[in-house]
């Protein structure tokens, strides 16, 4: 079992090989970086955060919390974007971090009740769910946010995107390679699905209520958040 991250500048190299095997038009991967964190941020409250099914039913906006928050858990800057060779602007991200079993996150500390509405939601079949103890590791890889500049989409760059990243994850020097993630709506539960991950869980948004009453109403056509886990 290995679970030392190799070099950033190995890894940068290993992102440059996976590249050329995906062609994206007039744009380039990258791999995130801390002079990219604003501009990251701005992109997902711009292009991710607007659609994403939970925020949207609880009418939770970005907050100053969230963007500490997205900052402390993405340090290690593992992320990929596709970057516009044009403008510069981001045009694409698939979002990755550690986790490990011994660092739980406490969400406890978290002020927005909306937020922590979303963090209970996600975390309410852990144990259950446990990947540490089914997989036999101690870290695993997460995906956590997938999204398309709402000019670029339905161009089959978040499939691209995400097959890169499951390249990628196979170079961190994580070794099993783990990954687990969410889908909050049918169209990141369908690249999930079209890459082979297994379904782990499924939340039903009608099923999962709080005092009687259901948290997440008016989601449309998105009746579930799945949990998805694929091992490399």
């Amino acid at each position: 079992m290995t679970e030392k991250l190799r070099p950033r500048h190995e890894l940068e190299q290993a992102l440059e090989r996976i590249a050329k095997t995906i062609e994206f038009k007039d744009a380039h991967l990258e791999l995130t970086s801390d002079a990219r964190t604003e501009n990251l941020l701005t992109f997902i409250r711009e292009h991710f955060h607007p659609d994403e099914v939970l925020a949207k039913s609880l009418g939770y906006d970005m907050d100053e919390e969230f963007d500490q928050l997205f900052t402390i858990v993405h340090k290690d800057n593992l992320s990929l974007l596709l970057i516009s060779d044009k403008t510069d602007e981001i045009i694409a991200c698939r979002t990755i971090v550690l986790a490990n079993r011994a660092k739980s996150f406490d969400f406890s500390k978290l002020k927005n009740d909306k937020l922590i509405k979303v963090f209970i939601f996600l975390t309410h079949k852990n144990e259950e769910m446990d990947v540490y103890k089914r997989f036999n590791i101690d870290t695993c890889i997460d995906f956590v946010f997938l999204g398309t500049h709402k000019k670029h989409r339905k161009q089959g760059i978040a499939s691209k995107i995400f097959q890169a990243a499951l390249q990628f994850s196979k170079e961190l020097g994580i070794n099993p390679v783990c990954i687990k993630g969410e889908g909050s709506g049918i169209y990141s539960q369908r690249v999930y699905e079209k890459s082979g991950f297994e379904t782990l869980h499924t939340f039903k948004y009608d099923d999962y209520k709080v005092d009687g009453d259901i948290v997440f109403k008016d989601t449309g056509i998105h009746k579930s958040t799945k949990v998805y886990v694929k091992q490399l």
